[in-house]
């Protein structure tokens, strides 16, 4: 460390669906509680590359920063990595998991938190094809389509059975910076007729969705799967819709876990901000005259969602996921909850992942929600 009192630096991501920037840096301060630490805030809008190395240097340079953390997008974090080994200081990357973390870009002074979704979505997929059928459909708008989660559906579903259908349907946007046309990705649900969907809307887009779900008929036709942030208040006209969704754990879980750790995964930025802190501060305690990077790498703590450890390395090996099914009439806080089982998954070492981050890809840089 730079001095007695320790420097944290926090890139916060912009975000018009979640206040995640905001939660984040109260979960941090809430997990730092006892250290002797200063932070130093640095926004940097919908995180790409650039904004985020503008504020790296300045966190660097003139605030002379002990480590650095905050909410990155996996390829931004894999991009910025070798600044961190340039400087020797820590650098712990907080995301969802919308990109495919790649171990071969990472460094030993890169570290990620996060709830694998790239994972989730595989799971989901290999449990809808062996349950429901081979052929699935993803739902998606345009920019929601824009990560690592169209070929993690298809590589679960293949991994489930051969002759796997996965065909999709993208709402265009219909202006600038507005919503997509959400509507128009209904009749081709209604022509392809999927055993199952996932969904990935966000937001107002999310309610417009599952209010379309319900007007068409479909939730009593077409079983849907979708991330936690699909689960938004909507018009049910009096009926009931039925969502599976996931939930990464290092732990088991119980009946009584089940509606907190829902909430937490449908707004996990206050707990990754919590969770930074905790490990920071864990480490911090046992560095003794060894490097806080050294520390870093040799220290776990127990949270609500078990046992944390942040080696990207060993990204999301030792993480579980846990299908729910959500029942609902319309309101977001009234849901009722299930556990229908562990589902089989896939770890980031497995040849698919080595494959996949092999092969040239576009999309989104900005971490999902940083909108």
């Amino acid at each position: 460390m730079t001095g007695e009192k320790l420097t944290v630096g926090v890139l916060l991501s912009n975000s018009t669906i979640l206040p995640m920037a905001k939660n984040f840096n109260t979960g941090l301060k809430q997990g730092l509680t006892g250290l002797d630490v200063e932070i130093v805030q640095e926004f940097i809008g919908q995180g790409s590359k650039e904004q985020a190395e503008t504020a790296i240097n300045k966190l660097f340079n003139f605030d002379n920063s002990d480590i650095i953390t905050g909410i990155v997008s996996n390829k931004v974090g894999c991009e910025l990595s070798e600044k961190f080994a340039k400087y020797r200081r820590p650098f712990i990357i907080n995301n969802i998991g919308e990109h495919l973390p790649d171990p071969s870009l990472y460094n030993d002074y890169t570290f990620l938190n996060s709830v694998h979704t790239w994972q989730q979505v595989w799971s989901m997929g290999s449990w809808g094809v062996k349950t429901f059928g081979k052929k699935g459909m993803f739902v998606s708008g345009v920019y929601d389509s824009g990560y690592s989660f169209p070929i993690m559906l298809q590589k679960g579903s293949e991994a489930a059975g051969a002759d796997v259908a996965m065909p999709f349907a993208i709402a265009p946007m219909k202006q600038y910076k507005g919503l997509a046309d959400v509507e128009s990705v209904i009749p081709h649900i209604l022509e392809f007729k999927p055993d199952f969907i996932l969904a990935t809307f966000c937001g107002e887009e999310a309610s417009i969705f599952l209010a379309e779900y319900v007007k068409h008929g479909l939730h009593k036709s077409t079983p849907l799967l979708g991330l936690p942030f699909l689960l938004e208040s909507f018009d049910a006209r009096g009926e009931k819709i039925d969502v599976y969704t996931t939930l990464s754990s290092y732990r088991e879980i119980s009946e009584e876990d089940i509606d907190h750790l829902c909430n937490i995964a449908a707004d996990p930025f206050k707990q990754f901000g919590y969770e930074t802190g905790l490990i920071i501060k864990e480490a911090v305690s046992k560095s003794g005259g060894q490097t806080l990077q050294r520390a870093l790498s040799e220290t776990a703590v127990n949270t609500e969602r078990g046992k944390l450890e942040i080696r990207p390395h060993e990204s999301g090996n030792d993480s579980r996921v846990f299908l729910i099914k959500n029942s609902f009439s319309g309101s977001k806080d009234e849901i009722s909850r299930g556990i229908i089982g562990e589902l089989e998954t896939i770890g980031i070492n497995s040849k698919v992942i080595a494959d996949i981050n092999s092969l040239p890809s576009s999309g989104w840089v900005n971490p999902y929600l940083g909108i």
